[in-house]
This record gives structure tokens, sequence and C-alpha cells, in this order.
């Protein structure tokens, strides 16, 4: 059978390739390659951070005599015939983390990263030319902040549609060094609603524990009622619609009623 183009391997990567996106969005991309890489081996994510696995050996302290000096312990890499079988697991992942990050990485970018000798400073070299430097960061984190104060549901919106917007806000905003509290990310939630929540949320507000209840509980306890409050929002709608299709056409009888006077006083008397 002929492979599917869209098949997921193609984003998110395979046991022997890396995820193609990674550097398109790197701000999400960075987290798919780090789960990529994990799901190669749990520990292989370490070199992102530290430098290659070297096996060492410790010597022991070879104490003085009346005619030599004491040797301190000290360590010395291991001879491979001394390798366990860890050290020879550590020492090929931290080669193959180098090796994953440049197969995701495309040409024009890995040409100002050919330098680094190594996965760690592979990895920071990344972070700072595509996240940018601190001032960057910094004026990310503050729009991050912006965002999050203003969030609110759209008009017409669903609850799951609001709850799916927010939650990816969040991430969002983790990304950037921006962490709320369970609190702050409920009492938010509830605020953002609209007017025809009011009642709920308000009741919600008093009754639950919002320190430790999770968003997803929250979402569920909202979402059972969502139907009550939807048959709420259409019987506002409704009389208000009738209201305003009212007003407008008892201002269109208006208008006419002030032509057809006008005209009437155009018309000369004939009598």
């Amino acid at each position: 059978m002929a492979a599917n183009p869209n098949n997921s391997y193609l984003s998110i990567g395979s046991q022997s390739k890396p995820p193609l996106s990674f550097a398109k969005n790197f701000s999400n991309g960075k987290f798919v390659m780090i789960s990529f890489l994990e799901g190669i081996h749990p520990r292989i994510t370490e070199y992102l951070h530290n430098p290659p696995y070297v096996p060492y050996t410790t010597v022991p302290r070879v104490p003085a005599t009346a005619t030599t000096v004491e040797i301190p312990e000290y360590y010395k890499p291991k001879d491979l015939k001394d390798w366990s079988v860890e050290d020879t697991t550590l020492v090929d992942l931290s080669g193959k983390c180098k090796r994953l990050l440049i197969m995701a990485l495309p040409n024009d970018i890995f040409e100002s990263l050919d330098h680094c000798e190594t996965s760690m400073e592979l990895w920071a070299e990344l972070l700072r030319q595509v996240d940018g430097g601190a001032k960057t960061m910094k004026n990310n984190r503050t729009l991050c902040i912006d965002e999050y104060h203003d969030f609110k549901a759209k008009d017409g919106e669903l609850l799951k549609e609001t709850y799916a917007r927010f939650n990816t806000l969040i991430s969002k905003c983790r990304r950037s060094g921006v962490i709320r509290s369970k609190e702050d990310n409920n009492m938010l939630f509830l605020k953002s609603l609209g007017n025809e929540w009011l009642n709920f949320t308000m009741s919600m507000r008093a009754t639950l524990d919002l320190e430790t209840t999770s968003l997803a509980d929250l979402y569920g306890t909202l979402a059972a009622q969502e139907s009550v409050v939807l048959q709420m929002r259409r019987s506002i709608v409704g009389p208000l619609a009738l209201v305003a299709e009212g007003s407008s056409v008892e201002g269109k009888e208006k208008e006419e009623r002030k032509e057809e006077r006008k005209k009437e006083e155009r018309i000369p008397n004939s009598k």
C-alpha cells in the first residue's frame, strides 16, 4: 500500500526519523523534539544540557610512605575494555542525541550551527538563534501576560471551544515562563464566560475550592450546566430580537408617516 503523505510520522517523527516540523515552529517544535528523544531513550535528553558522557573510573588514594608522597584519589577515563553495558549505552546516546538534532534541522539553519561540537552546544545555540535573546524572551513574556489577563469567551462560542483556547493560552504562557496557580486559572476562566453564566460562576466561586480544583474538573462541572445556560440564552435573545424588530418596524412606520405629512404639506389646497 502506498504511503499516505499525511501520516503523522511526517510531523512527529519515528524511531529513526526525527520530527520534520521541529524547526518550522520552534516554540512548539522543541517540545515535540524532546518527546521524540524521550521515546528513543529516557536519558537521551540529558545531553541537551550536559556534555558527552565519558566513562570514568576511580583510582584509589595511595598513602605516603617513607620514600614517597601521598597520591590523592582521582578519576581517569576507563579503558574501552573496562566499559560496562551502561557506559556503552550512555556514550552511544550522547552521540545519537547530536545526530538526531542535526537530522531534524533544515540546511539553512544547520549552516549557522555546524561549528557546534556537541548536542549541548547545538541545542543552546539553537535556542539562542530561534527563540531570541533575553530581550525577545522578556517581550514574549509581557505579551503572554497581557493576553492572559485579556482572555474572554467569544460571542456565540461553545464552552468546549473557550476551554480549548484557554488551555492553549496556558501552555503558551508556560513556554514563556508565565506560570499561574490553579486558583488564578480557575478564577480567570470563570470570569471569562458571558453574562448568561453569571449565576453558575458566582455559585462555584462561593462553593468550590478553586485552589485545589483542577481546570478540567471545573470545566466538567460547567459543561454539565451548558444546556441550561444555552436555553436561558435563547429565551433572552428571542424576546430581545422581537423587541428590536418591533422597534425597527415602529421606526419605519414613523418615517413613513413623516414623509406622508411632508407630501400633504406640498400639495396646494384645491379649494
